[in-house]
């Protein structure tokens, strides 16, 4: 399997290569195109049974984020599939080997079938300059893509590095974290800089260069009110 990109930064593209047997799990509604010959089936991100799938169901329309998953699978032929996130943005891969990657919930394109996805990963919860009360945990092998809202720059930290909540896409669970306000209280409120996560150790952070959740307020105001 092999992840590309084309289009990049601001109306990114996702191409997925898959070699006979290979399987790509997606976000619901995430797929572009495929090719005829590989076979797609639906499955619920978490739960079993109906308590499980109900509880999701009402999980997902609370947070906004997709409670279904599709695999595509290529049978005794190669294919590709491509992905696109609903926002105009970036995409990013990243190979996991060993190192969990903690991810906000709504920057989860694809994966390989042997990357897990742990849905109720709650570290980051009272994360309230994002917006993001949940996270989420990919772990295993195999690679997985992010998109993101604007352009994605990765950063390798040594020591200890800053950044605005709402421009956190990703990081590597190696690195530990904790959110403060920006300066004393009075900075907090006028420098509309609001809180900021700092991270401390060794590891890769993924940061999108714009911020969906200022963005939306800016321009929400602008569009035509929805038809009834």
């Amino acid at each position: 399997m092999e992840f590309q990109k084309v289009f990049d930064p601001a109306y990114t593209l996702l191409i997925c290569k898959l070699e006979p047997g290979d399987k790509v799990m997606a976000e619901s509604g995430a797929m572009v195109s495929q090719d005829a010959h590989i076979k797609m089936e639906t499955s619920a991100a978490q739960g079993k049974g109906i308590g499980g799938l109900l509880k999701g169901l009402g999980r997902s329309m609370l947070l906004g984020e997709s409670f279904f998953r599709n695999t595509f699978t290529a049978g005794s032929a190669p294919g590709e599939v491509t992905f696109a996130p609903s926002l105009p943005g970036d995409i990013v891969g990243h190979d996991l080997s060993g190192k969990d990657l903690i991810i906000q919930q709504r920057a989860y394109l694809a994966s390989a079938t042997t990357v897990e996805i742990e849905t109720k990963w709650k570290g980051f919860k009272g994360f309230l300059g994002a917006g993001q009360l949940f996270w989420i945990r990919a772990f295993g092998k195999g690679p997985i893509a992010l998109n993101a809202f604007g352009a994605i720059k990765p950063i390798d930290v040594d020591g200890a590095f800053i950044i605005d909540t709402g421009h956190v896409v990703a990081f590597e669970s190696t690195l530990n974290f904790k959110v403060q306000r920006v300066g004393s209280w009075f900075s907090t409120f006028f420098s509309s800089e609001g809180l900021v996560c700092k991270f401390e150790g060794k590891g890769r952070i993924y940061m999108q260069t714009r911020n969906p959740h200022e963005f939306g307020p800016l321009v929400g105001h602008k569009l035509p009110p929805r038809q009834q």
